[in-house]
C-alpha cells in the first residue's frame, strides 16, 4: 500500500472501498477466531479428561503387570508373545470454520475373547483381564493424541488469525486511513483554491 497515491477523487474512492472491505474481512476474521477459540476450550477440557483417565488406566495396568510377573511370569511372557499384533489406524481431515482439522479415526483396541484364541479358564483368566486393561490403555492413547493433535491445529489457526487481526488493526488500517486523509485534505485545499479564483474572477467582472 503507498501513501503517494495521487490526490484525485478515483483515489480516494478506491481507497475508500480497499478500507470498508478490509475493515469487513477482519471483522470475519474476528468472527472465526471466536469460534476457534470456544472449539478449542472444549476440546482442551476433553484432552484434560483423557488424560486423566489414562493416568488411572495406566496405574491399574501396572499394578497387574507386577502381580503377573510374580505369580506366573512364565504364562504371562507366553500369552505376550502369543498376542503380538499390529494395531493401524488413519488420519482423516474435518472442515472446521475453513480449517482442515486433523482426527484419527478411532480404531477397535480391546478385544473379545474369541479373537484371542485362548481359554480363559485356570490361570489365564487374570492374563486376559491384564490384556484388556492394556488395549483400554492404547485406546485411550488413540483418543487423547486425536484430542491432542486437534487442539494444537486449532491452537496454530487461533495464533495465526490473532497475528493476521493485529497486523491490520495496527498497520494496514492505520496507513490506508492515513493515505485517505492525505487526499481529503489535498482535495479540500483545491476546493477552497478554486471557489477562492471564482470569487476573484467575479469580482474582476464587476
Amino acid at each position: 500500500m503507498k501513501l503517494e497515491e495521487a490526490p484525485t477523487r478515483l483515489n480516494l474512492l478506491t481507497l475508500k472501498g480497499r478500507l470498508e472491505g478490509i475493515k469487513a474481512g477482519v471483522e470475519l476474521l474476528r468472527g472465526r477466531r471466536k469460534a476457534l477459540t470456544r472449539e478449542f476450550v472444549d476440546l482442551l477440557e476433553g484432552c484434560i479428561e483423557e488424560r486423566a483417565t489414562l493416568a488411572r488406566l495406566l496405574v491399574k495396568a501396572r499394578r497387574g503387570l507386577e502381580l503377573s510377573r510374580a505369580i506366573n511370569g512364565e504364562a504371562l511372557a507366553s500369552l505376550a508373545h502369543a498376542s503380538t499384533r499390529k494395531v493401524t489406524f488413519d488420519i482423516k481431515k474435518t472442515n472446521l470454520w475453513g480449517v482442515n482439522v486433523p482426527e484419527i479415526e478411532e480404531v477397535p483396541v480391546v478385544r473379545h475373547l474369541e479373537a484371542r484364541g485362548i481359554s480363559p479358564l485356570g490361570e489365564r483368566a487374570g492374563l486376559v483381564d491384564l490384556a484388556k486393561d492394556f488395549e483400554s490403555v492404547i485406546d485411550r492413547v488413540i483418543k487423547m493424541a486425536s484430542c491432542e493433535v486437534r487442539a494444537n491445529r486449532l491452537g496454530e489457526m487461533i495464533r495465526s488469525d490473532t497475528r493476521k487481526i493485529n497486523v491490520i488493526d495496527g498497520v494496514i488500517l492505520p496507513v490506508l486511513s492515513k493515505c485517505i486523509r492525505s487526499i481529503e485534505r489535498v482535495l479540500e485545499e483545491r476546493e477552497r483554491e478554486e471557489v477562492f479564483r471564482l470569487k476573484r474572477y467575479k469580482a474582476k467582472r464587476a
